[in-house]
């Protein structure tokens, strides 16, 4: 006898759907050691019954997952949520600057993590980590006020059950997804010249990271260590790239003028915030003389020199 997804996800307990729920944002749908976990024996045993979920006792370990069937009424569900609340959550984010919020859902916040054949929602929304088509635009989230709006935008979607935060990751459903891309789809994003202005931004950035051992970090500059030698402080996708094995195809790859970097470059010199020297065959330089590079005299100066002149005027513009 044939069910229906939608009769049959309503005929479900709140505990019942919140076990699917918590298995569907669970990477690749499966938790293992059941019977360590929060997860209601009793509750199991009905998911079993109706065939939503597998119970598989392996050597050293119990696993659950989805099935097939469990996966169309989660998606069932977070279709109906979405429907249920889609008024409600224009409420609340109408104070949101729009084009900001638009180029976080569009340009920022995504990132595949399993492929769609494992049957997991295959979306976290995780900063500094996406596609590598658009790496450059995570740097958006280095001024402090497109990180904080991100958060207030997180902290609306979770409060309305469109994610999930397990392990300090959100997670994301394909239907909020498909949902939040749809909201924004006609909002302008960055334009040409902001785009071009985040370039120069990351190819400054990765230049200070690439010589950051040449650094003094003393005085105010202490503070600005834990950015190039913490913990998630390389910039998204860079050391995946070849530009790290020959650092010149940075230029190309952003497709910024080596001619203004330079022009960048001398401004700072005058102001003293970099000092030009010569190394033979240095591997820090990016620049058609081998041997020139420009090492950082005073890093805290040098970041607000790039913050200022290529991120604060893009953050400004968005939220403007």
């Amino acid at each position: 006898m044939e069910i229906s997804l939608a009769g049959l996800s309503y005929s479900l307990s709140s505990k019942a759907v919140d076990a699917l729920l918590r298995l569907y944002y669970n990477k690749e749908g499966i938790a293992k050691d059941y019977g360590k976990s929060s997860f209601d024996k009793k509750t199991l045993g009905d998911l079993v019954d109706k065939n939503l979920v597998l119970m598989d006792v392996a050597t050293d370990e119990s696993v659950i997952s989805l099935t097939d069937q469990g996966l169309s009424i989660c998606g069932a569900v977070m279709f109906n949520r979405i429907n249920d609340k889609k008024t409600l959550f224009k409420q609340e984010i109408q104070e949101l600057p729009e084009r900001a919020i638009a180029c976080l859902v569009n340009r920022v916040m995504w990132r595949d993590i399993v492929g769609k054949e494992t049957g997991a929602v295959d979306e976290v929304i995780k900063p500094y980590e996406l596609d590598e088509s658009m790496w450059y635009e995570q740097v958006l989230l280095k001024d402090p006020r497109m990180e904080n709006l991100l958060e207030r935008f997180y902290d609306t979607l979770e409060n309305l059950g469109f994610i999930r935060n397990i392990d300090e990751q959100r997670w994301c459903s394909p239907e909020v997804e498909n949902f939040l891309r749809e909201e924004y789809r006609d909002i302008m994003g960055l334009s040409w010249t902001e785009e071009d202005s985040l370039k120069y931004y990351y190819f400054f950035y990765v230049y200070a990271h690439d010589q950051k051992n040449l650094i003094d970090f003393t005085g105010d500059g202490e503070k600005y260590r834990s950015m190039f030698f913490g913990e998630g402080s390389a910039p998204p996708d860079y050391w995946f790239s070849s530009n790290r094995s020959d650092p010149h195809e940075l230029l190309s790859s952003l497709g910024v003028s080596e001619q203004r970097v330079m022009g960048f470059l001398d401004s700072m010199r005058e102001k003293e915030i970099v000092g030009e020297r010569y190394y033979p065959l240095s591997s820090f330089s990016f620049f058609s003389d081998n041997d020139k590079i420009f090492v950082i005299r005073d890093i805290k100066a040098y970041i607000d020199f790039i913050s200022k002149s290529f991120l604060v005027p893009v953050v400004d513009s968005l939220l403007g």
